[in-house]
């Protein structure tokens, strides 16, 4: 419905439609200390408490990387615990690099933000709103998914294996407990209970801030991705439509109002790609060797029977699994919703249109045969090929390790 009576519609409700469509990068990014840079309408308190946790993040961060480098290069260190130590390693410092990515393209980040405030208050109709707010929430439970198996996969890592594992019986009396990841005693006595318990719960709070690093990428992808799929949908609306406007004479329903918001939803998606290609290509590299690394050490615990382990270790990869799945799906989320629109544009009665309206259409069919792709540092195209690709080629890396090991 376009109209009440002489007024035209309009979105009243678009903050607050702002507001949920951003509710999971906002909740993440505010633990981070970055949703100032993202988003400037913010209060000075809040800014203030962002300032905190900026720094409080990236002090976590430079307190679990740096003894954990020094553990991992030492000669000390026997091969097979520089390889066990590889996959945190890995995965700490490609947190470290999507958290310094982010701060990067904050300014890419707050346009986007800023099209799609743009869009939800001037959307024109109850209908295209209602589009929208589908999509939007297609991206809330993207969002959610990966908060999950992210969440669910690391506490397990941080709490089961190093409580429940088996250890060997010349260090179980070293420490007065076990902690997640080695190295700290080289500046910590672990003996010692308050300096135990500093470092355990340090380690925890640090891997919390890592899991929220990798959930922020994954909700801005969802977010943005969802909201392109939300106005490509419209533009598929408006285009099944054209031809009673035509018929009825509705300048609303014209075909350079269809080009004018087909060419503005593939700009949004281009910023899409400007934003994320740099962290996808971090994850990509992070999960192919991760992934490979826990597929190795499933195979080092299936030999020593540690049931624990085993299956701490089969839950982590399927955390990692999942999370670049989950990347993979979103980009071809959205270079399927671009083709779309040339197949909606041809299964239309476009044959009732007249002859130039109709020649217009070519333009779209054309546009969607090259639709918008996510990349990976501009080189590997996010989809369920890339997906296979990763796990194929980390098995491959797999078999090199196995053998070289």
């Amino acid at each position: 419905m376009a109209k009440i009576g002489s007024i035209p519609w309009s979105n009243v409700n678009y903050k607050s439609d702002v507001i949920d469509a951003l509710m999971w990068c906002r909740r993440v990014m505010r633990i981070l200390g970055i949703w100032p840079l993202m988003f400037p309408d913010t209060s000075t308190i809040e800014k203030i408490l962002a300032t905190i946790s900026f720094s409080v993040c990236w002090s976590a961060l430079g307190f679990l990387l740096i003894p954990m480098t020094i553990y991992t290069l030492s000669d000390q260190t026997e091969i097979s615990d520089k390889i066990k130590m590889l996959g945190p390693l890995g995965y700490v410092v490609a947190s470290v690099m999507k958290y310094m990515l982010l701060v990067i393209r904050h300014r890419s980040i707050r346009r986007c933000i800023h099209v799609l405030g743009i869009d939800w208050r001037t959307v024109q109709e109850e209908d295209y709103r209602t589009i929208m707010i589908k999509d939007s929430m297609k991206g809330h439970t993207l969002s959610k998914f990966c908060m999950s198996f992210i969440y669910c996969g690391g506490l397990c890592y941080n709490t089961v294996i190093p409580f429940l594992s088996r250890r060997p019986e010349n260090v179980v009396n070293i420490t007065f407990g076990p902690v997640t990841y080695p190295g700290f005693d080289i500046l910590f006595d672990l003996r010692f209970l308050p300096a135990y318990a500093f470092v355990f719960f340090a380690q925890l709070m640090t891997s919390i801030i890592m899991f929220n690093i990798t959930t922020a990428v994954c909700c801005l992808a969802a977010t943005f991705v969802a909201h392109a799929c939300g106005q490509i949908g419209i533009v598929m609306a408006r285009v099944e439509c054209l031809v009673k406007g035509v018929q009825n004479n509705r300048k609303k329903s014209g075909i350079g109002i269809i080009v004018n918001h087909h060419v503005q939803a593939l700009r949004f998606s281009a910023s899409i790609e400007d934003v994320l290609n740099e962290l996808c290509m971090v994850e990509i590299v992070e999960s192919t060797l991760v992934i490979c690394l826990l597929e190795y050490y499933c195979l080092a615990e299936w030999h020593n029977n540690d049931g624990f382990a085993i299956m701490t270790y089969i839950f982590l990869l399927t955390s990692f699994v999942f999370n670049i799945y989950m990347f993979c799906y979103i980009g071809e989320l959205l270079t399927d919703q671009c083709s779309k629109v040339g197949y909606t544009s041809y299964e239309i009665e476009w044959y009732h249109l007249p002859g130039k309206t109709a020649l217009d259409l070519t333009l779209m069919i054309s546009m969607s045969h090259n639709p918008v792709k996510i990349t990976a540092g501009k080189l590997i195209s996010l989809s369920f090929t890339s997906f296979g690709n990763v796990m194929k080629t980390s098995v491959a890396y797999l078999n090199l390790l196995r053998t070289v090991v």
